[in-house]
Parts: structure tokens; C-alpha cells; sequence
């Protein structure tokens, strides 16, 4: 005969009558309950007797059954399944067997501890618990909040500040006074007069309803001609120059 953990869903187990009081063992549950939604599961596995093909009715670990439904509401990500040991006609004897003698133990710890503890003094140490535990899960909630918040005012932030341009777009956008005055400080390299005539002669070209969109910067260096009288056009920019345009850009 083996005996293994089988995983059911949790709301298909039934509790009928019987001699454990959730509303008397509150303190208990709580505190069990804590210590299950901090670890992720259960230790001590309940055990239950199959009613039909896929519900089943509670036998033992009644505290553990209340304790996980507690800590289900305090840690909505745990599973909504839970380990537990099934009776069935072949084990049922010799499960009921060991729950006597579990409880057996339990009940001589009970009589022959040396440092009795009254229920009073129990049911108090547990609501102390309880209530520290409520504090530090307070406590990581409002931490948690803060770090959230963070996240989202620097996104914020981010958003609120002005993207980068890149070099193409803005000789596109010329036009834009904020855009021409970036791009002539770029162009400065070359001189302040030279950065401000091509910034000029870029308008000049954007203003022209036949003028379509640059499509490289070959065709920037291209439209960046000054006439001339006796020779061909000087260019403002050589290929040289426009490549180390590019490369001091977001400098």
C-alpha cells in the first residue's frame, strides 16, 4: 500500500459538522494562515475522503483547511489547488489508524508538558503575532506602493522630456525654430558663418512647395550649394564634414 499527496482544487473540498470551532480558533487560523501566504504553500497536508469523481469532503487538518482559505485572501497568488491524502476503501483503516496515534501524541505532549500554557496566555501570544504580522505586510505594502510610484513618476518624467531628434529628421524639419537653432549650433563647427547660411539656405529649400523630403543626407550635402559666379557651386558641407556632423549629433 502507497500513500501520495494528490492535488485538488481547493473549493471542491466540502466541510460538514464537527468538533473544530473555526470561530474559537480565529487566532490560530490567522497566525497558520500568515506563515502560509509568506511560504507559497502548506506543510502539514490534510487529509480527505472522495465523495464523488472530483469533490471531496474534509477528514483531518480542519485548522490547516481554514488556515489556507485565510491565507488565500492574504495572498490572492496562491494556488487555487491544494495537496491533501485521499481515503479510500483500500487505505481508509490504516490512515484513521495513524490519525489516532498522531492525536495520541499530541494529547500526552499536552498533559505532560513541565511549562503549561494557559489558553488565555496562548490565545494572546498568537493575536500579538497576528498583529505584527498585519504590521509587516502593512509595512511591504506601503514599500511596494512607494517603489510603484517611483516607477511611474519616472516614467512620467521620460516622457515629459524632449526625445532626440536624429540629424535627418531634423534638416526635414528646419522650419521649426527650436530645430534650426539645434542644428546651426551643430553646423558651428565649421564656422558660425557657414552654419548659419546653411541653416538659412535649408529654410530657403523647406519653403519650396516642389521641395520634397530629404531622403539621405548625399541629397543634404547636395542642396547645400552656394552659386557661384565664375565656378561651380561651393558646397558648405563636404561628405567629411557630414559624416562628423552625424557623429558629434547627440554630443
Amino acid at each position: 500500500m502507497t500513500l501520495s499527496p494528490l492535488r485538488v482544487d481547493f473549493v471542491s473540498i466540502q466541510v460538514k459538522e464537527s468538533a473544530f470551532d473555526p470561530a474559537q480558533e480565529k487566532a490560530q487560523i490567522e497566525a497558520l494562515a500568515n506563515t502560509i501566504a509568506d511560504l507559497g504553500g502548506l506543510i502539514n497536508i490534510p487529509v480527505v475522503k472522495r465523495i464523488t469523481i472530483d469533490e471531496y469532503e474534509l477528514v483531518s487538518g480542519y485548522l490547516e483547511y481554514y488556515a489556507y482559505r485565510k491565507a488565500r485572501e492574504i495572498n490572492t497568488r496562491l494556488s487555487e489547488q491544494i495537496e491533501v491524502f485521499v481515503s479510500d476503501s483500500k487505505n481508509q483503516s490504516a490512515i484513521q489508524k495513524q490519525l489516532e496515534i498522531l492525536q495520541a501524541v499530541e494529547d500526552i505532549k499536552a498533559t505532560q508538558s513541565t511549562k503549561p500554557i494557559t489558553a488565555s496566555s496562548s490565545e494572546t501570544d498568537l493575536r500579538i503575532k497576528n498583529i505584527e504580522s498585519s504590521i509587516r505586510k502593512n509595512q511591504e505594502a506601503i514599500v511596494e506602493a512607494i517603489d510603484q510610484l517611483k516607477i511611474e513618476l519616472m516614467q512620467e518624467i521620460a516622457a515629459q522630456l524632449p526625445k532626440p531628434i536624429p540629424p535627418l529628421e531634423a534638416f526635414n524639419r528646419i522650419l521649426e525654430p527650436e530645430i534650426a537653432y539645434k542644428v546651426q549650433r551643430k553646423l558651428e563647427f565649421l564656422g558660425a558663418g557657414k552654419a548659419k547660411k546653411a541653416v538659412e539656405l535649408l529654410q530657403e529649400i523647406s519653403r519650396d512647395k516642389k521641395h520634397k523630403s530629404f531622403q539621405s543626407f548625399a541629397e543634404v550635402v547636395d542642396a547645400l550649394k552656394v552659386p557661384q559666379k565664375k565656378s561651380a557651386p561651393r558646397k558648405l558641407i563636404s561628405d567629411q564634414k557630414m559624416l562628423a556632423l552625424i557623429d558629434r549629433w547627440s554630443s
